[in-house]
Parts: structure tokens; C-alpha cells; sequence
């Protein structure tokens, strides 16, 4: 049931993110169990126009630690089949991408995204990006190649992993092609700015939870997600006390490298703009803690939605936590009401 709003005018908020911080163990998983598919990947997907069931007898509901290969790497990665599954019908499938330090094991205690696809019945990948040092500041840590982070010094293309990934999974399980979506939270959520840039002919919608479309470099020039390829549905979730990525962009004052970053604001505006978004946006007083602009009327059936959370830091936010806010039910919700034509 979708969330019913009471609209009320507010003055326009201003945004941010920037780089995550994790507590959980950074060590990727490398098993993989023999109920699981296990078969290798390295071919790129350049569309996916429909969906295909596959010829394989359908993978059993469970949680399994997956490995492939893509762009000459070893990538390791966590998929969830939920109990509704029984390979006779598409389902939809989320990819999620953890923060900086963070990993797949982490994510799935922190969105708690595995209970949400089994009631809402749809996949679930968890993947885990590849180790990133900065050895001028000593930082080091699991980390996606986002493009806005060069110091970490990474030349994996995550972008071709995410693709590889998707081809891999249509041929193990029913997915629906019209239906796969990303999300992340901080140095993932940069990392789901640029798949959005670059693959809406894949994914019909991207989360950021804490992310930013900017940060500048030593020069003082500002790496800013590239410009994106066509209209895609984007949610944007972000803390004003976030102390790592600013809600209001600028020095973080927390966080690997307290790097300096765009506005949550500015994130909004990008998409905005890249979506051809007209006239003014619904805005509303969900609480008293979470403020909420929609911009609907956007290019392709595409959307901007915006959530300020005003008492949330640099986290995902739950319901349980102190925001009182789950911020996997709002993407699930989002993500529902979007598909690829």
C-alpha cells in the first residue's frame, strides 16, 4: 500500500553525500555453494530488451555467496532468492553496493532488503566492490570506482560489472529485464549516480543514500558524475546531520579523507535537469522528520523524489534506528512504480 501524504508548501532544502564508513568486516565472500549457479561471466550486456526465462532448473529460494568474472577479475557478490520463486514467473532484481570500508555481508544487516524481497517477491544482489587506497592519507578499504574518488587509485570498470552481472543473472534465474534497479549507500550511492548516468537502457531505476554527484579534488576543481545518457527514475535519500557528506555540501568534518563535496541540493538539481523534470515539484511534511519533494512530471515517465531526513546522519536509516524511517520501504515503494518500456 503506498504511502498517503499530506502536502503542504516548504521552503526548497538544500542536500548532500559523500563517502561511506563501515564498522562491518571488509573480507569478500568467495564461496560458493552447490545449489547456487556457477557458471563464469565475461561478456558485457549492451541491452536487455526482454526478459528470458532460462533453460536451467530454477535456483531454490536462499541466500548464496557468488563469484564471476568480469573485465579479467574475480568478482564476489551475495544473491538472495526469494521463497515466492519457483522460475515460472520474471521477478524483478536489486542490485545494492555498500559503502567505503563496507561489503555485501554488511549490507545485508543493514537495509534488511532480504525481508522486504521476500514479501515483495524479487532478487536481491549484494555486491562487493574492489580494495581502494589512498596512500597519501593511509586509508584503504572495499570501494567502487565511481569516478569522483581518484586518489583511491582504482582502474577496475564497475560499470562492466554491474553489466556482466546483469547477463549472468538472466541466464541462472527469471528475471524481469524491465525491472532490475541499484542502490548504495555513500561511496556506493556515488557509484549508483554514475550506473544511473550510464546504463538507463538497463536499469529502470537508482537509490542514493548518502551520496554526492561531486567532490573536488587537491586543485580545488570539482570530478562530477558524468552526464547522463537518457531519463532514469532516481531516489535520493539524505541526513541533514550528516557529518561525512554534508547535506549541505562542503567539508565533511567525519569520514575517510573528509573530502569535500557537491550538496544533496545540487544532486537533486543534476537529475532534475537530466530528466527534462517541468514545472514545480509536490513537496510534503511525511513527520515532522522527513520532508519529501517529488518531481513527477518528468521525461519518459522517469522521477525525481527527494527525502530529507532532518534528524539522520551518515547511515541507511530504519525504522528500528532513531530516525524512525526505513529507507529500504520508501526505495521498494519508489523502484514499484518504475519500469523500463
Amino acid at each position: 500500500m503506498k504511502k498517503q501524504f499530506r502536502f503542504m508548501f516548504f521552503p526548497a532544502v538544500v542536500f548532500l553525500s559523500i563517502i561511506a564508513c563501515s564498522t562491518s568486516p571488509t573480507a569478500p565472500v568467495s564461496s560458493m555453494p552447490s545449489t547456487a549457479p556457477s557458471g563464469e561471466s565475461t561478456a558485457s550486456v549492451s541491452s536487455s530488451s526482454q526478459s528470458t526465462q532460462p533453460s536451467l532448473p530454477p535456483m531454490k529460494p536462499g541466500t548464496y555467496p557468488q563469484k564471476i568474472q568480469a573485465g579479467g577479475v574475480v568478482r564476489t557478490y551475495i544473491l538472495h532468492v526469494p521463497p515466492g520463486y519457483d522460475g515460472t514467473k520474471a521477478l524483478p532484481l536489486v542490485f545494492i553496493l555498500h559503502g567505503f570500508g563496507g561489503n555485501a555481508a554488511s549490507m545485508v544487516k543493514l537495509t534488511g532488503m532480504n525481508d522486504k524481497a521476500d514479501q515483495e517477491n524479487f532478487f536481491v544482489a549484494y555486491l562487493n566492490g574492489t580494495e581502494g587506497t589512498n596512500t597519501d592519507k593511509g586509508v584503504s578499504g572495499l570501494a567502487w570506482n565511481n569516478g569522483l574518488t581518484p586518489e583511491l587509485n582504482m582502474t577496475v570498470d564497475d560499470v562492466a560489472f554491474v553489466r556482466d552481472l546483469l547477463k549472468h543473472l538472466e541466464g541462472q534465474l527469471y528475471v524481469d529485464s524491465h525491472r532490475v534497479y541499484a542502490a548504495g549507500f555513500s561511496n556506493g550511492a556515488m557509484m549508483a549516480h554514475r550506473l544511473g548516468a550510464e546504463l538507463p537502457d538497463l536499469l529502470a531505476g537508482v537509490a542514493v543514500v548518502e551520496g554526492t554527484i561531486g567532490l573536488a579534488q587537491s586543485d580545488g576543481n570539482f570530478v562530477t558524475t558524468p552526464t547522463p545518457i537518457g531519463p532514469i527514475a532516481v531516489i535520493i535519500i539524505h541526513g541533514k546531520q550528516d557529518m561525512n557528506l554534508p547535506y549541505n555540501g562542503g567539508q565533511a568534518t567525519q569520514g575517510a579523507g573528509k573530502l569535500y563535496a557537491k550538496s544533496a541540493a545540487d544532486s537533486v538539481a543534476f537529475w532534475v535537469q537530466a530528466d527534462g523534470c517541468m514545472g514545480t515539484p509536490q513537496q510534503a511534511s511525511e513527520t515532522a522528520n522527513v520532508l519529501v519533494t517529488d518531481y513527477r512530471t518528468c521525461a519518459a515517465g522517469s522521477e525525481v523524489l527527494f527525502y530529507t531526513i532532518v534528524n539522520g546522519q551518515h547511515e541507511w536509516p530504519t525504522l528500528q534506528g532513531h530516525t524512525k524511517f526505513s529507507a529500504t520501504d520508501a526505495i521498494w515503494d519508489f523502484f514499484s512504480r518504475h519500469a523500463l518500456p
